[in-house]
């Protein structure tokens, strides 16, 4: 959709003006009037102006038909030796669109003040000068035929393919657009940057959070916040955070962004092994009963728990009450081997669960000592967790260092421990690495969340 302000003395000149530039299918957005000039609105002029928009195709439709006739009926303006084709008006590139919908963010009202860069420009040949015309989209294929015209010579009509003879280079941007044209988009798409800002921001209460300002809150890069006002409808991130569509907007957003597990998956034949893996304090032990009790209680899954978190007594006692508490078989393993017999004893289970060891990510040793534990069968899946209450700078770390474990999973622990959570979006944008569990407490086994776009928007929206 194309919006345009227009500005003059009355509403009849006014609509008029729309008319002619919009055409016949525009829709009034918008009027106003107001006093220009004069001391503080006294004496001044009386402005209306109008904002309307058209809707793409339809303004493809008039531009294709205004264009044509342009190139039949325009005159043509020779130079000495140089002929200019000149096209009215053509479509606007989709290309050039997508780089402009940041319209109505704080990033679209500096682009929109930025200077434009004046075109360069190149000569072309006459040989090819019809194929580039057509690549500038100044014509579509099917004129191109059509164009081959140059000039009247004598009353006659000569050809483009003898025009060696008449012209010389046509000269025409090299972006390819033809500059008039450039210049008339770049007026136009600058108007559009700051108007939906405009629009949309004229009647907003002050208490009122817009989705934009809402995400920056919970301290989403500005990269992150500029690349979705780039994929989502025009407007979308102004609209209120409490507007019902704003989850949607953002869920839409992230499903594209970032990758889902939605929990785990259990194999139709054969055991799931799933190892959670991680720094100190980060919950491990206590995600895996979550998890652990989800699946027996919820829907009668067969489960054995293994741990190898030997360097905690407490963590032992732990999962023991909690093992003992749904009724599931715990081993307790020393060393890989051990480890690897311990799989093989519960290989008839539908899943088996590994809680391992605190690791911290500055000791290459440890580091190493868990990536040889868990090379013992290539089956396991590893979960990295991680708390949700640490910073950008260190998660990103932490997922570095864990790297050498090939960790698939993300899980992100003590989500109602912080009131932002963008880190989560930080991290994991335009990664392969998949988000699987969200906790947002200590009750077992109800604070846990299988994670999806859905609820992660859910939770950078929470009041």
């Amino acid at each position: 959709m194309q919006i345009k302000v227009v500005k003059a003395p009355s509403m009849k000149e006014a609509m008029e003006q729309v008319k002619e530039e919009l055409g016949r299918d525009a829709v009034i957005l918008h009027t106003k009037k107001y006093r220009e000039g004069g001391f503080m609105g006294y004496k001044g002029k009386e402005v209306v102006e109008v904002t309307a928009a058209i809707e793409e195709n339809a303004q493809d439709n008039q531009l294709k038909s205004r264009a044509k006739r342009s190139i039949s009926t325009e005159p043509e303006r020779q130079t000495g030796n140089r002929l200019d084709i000149v096209s009215k008006a053509a479509p606007m590139p989709n290309t050039i669109l997508s780089q402009y919908k940041t319209n109505g963010t704080e990033a679209g009202v500096h682009m929109a003040e930025a200077p434009i860069t004046a075109p360069v420009f190149k000569p072309l040949t006459p040989e090819n000068a019809g194929e580039n015309l057509q690549a500038s989209g100044m014509m579509t294929s099917d004129t191109v035929e059509e164009v081959n015209v140059a000039t009247k010579e004598d009353g006659q009509v000569t050809p483009v393919n003898d025009m060696q003879s008449v012209v010389q280079p046509v000269m025409i941007a090299s972006n390819p657009e033809d500059a008039e044209k450039i210049q008339r988009l770049e007026a136009e798409l600058a108007q559009m940057k700051t108007l939906l800002t405009q629009v949309m921001s004229k009647d907003q209460p002050q208490d009122e959070v817009s989705l934009q300002e809402a995400l920056r809150r919970q301290e989403v890069d500005e990269d992150i916040l500029k690349d979705m006002a780039a994929k989502t409808a025009a407007g979308d991130m102004l609209m209120d955070s409490l507007d019902k569509r704003a989850p949607e907007v953002v869920a839409g957003y992230l499903e594209g962004k970032m990758n889902f597990a939605e929990g785990i998956t259990l194999n139709k034949h054969g055991v799931r092994i799933v190892a959670l893996i991680g720094a100190t304090g980060v919950g491990k032990t206590t995600t895996l009963a979550k998890i652990a009790a989800r699946f027996v209680l919820e829907r009668n899954i067969r489960a054995a728990l293994i741990t190898a978190d030997t360097y905690r007594i407490s963590a032992v006692e732990q999962l023991k009450t909690y093992s003992d508490i749904i009724g599931l078989p715990l081993e307790i393993v020393y060393s890989p081997d051990e480890l690897k017999v311990a799989i093989h004893k519960h290989r008839d289970k539908d899943l088996i669960l590994i809680d391992t060891a605190g690791r911290s990510q500055h000791n290459d040793y440890q580091m190493r000592e868990l990536q040889d534990f868990l090379a013992v069968d290539s089956r396991i899946e590893k979960h990295l967790v991680m708390s949700a209450t640490t910073k950008n700078r260190d998660v990103a770390e932490i997922l570095q260092k864990f790297s050498v474990c090939e960790p698939g999973r993300v899980i992100f622990t003590k989500t109602d421990e912080t009131s932002t959570l963008g880190m989560i979006v930080n991290l994991l944008a335009d990664k392969d690495i998949s988000l699987s569990f969200m906790t947002n407490g200590q009750s077992v086994p109800d604070d846990i969340i299988p994670a999806s776009a859905d609820k992660l928007a859910a939770l950078l929206l929470r009041e």
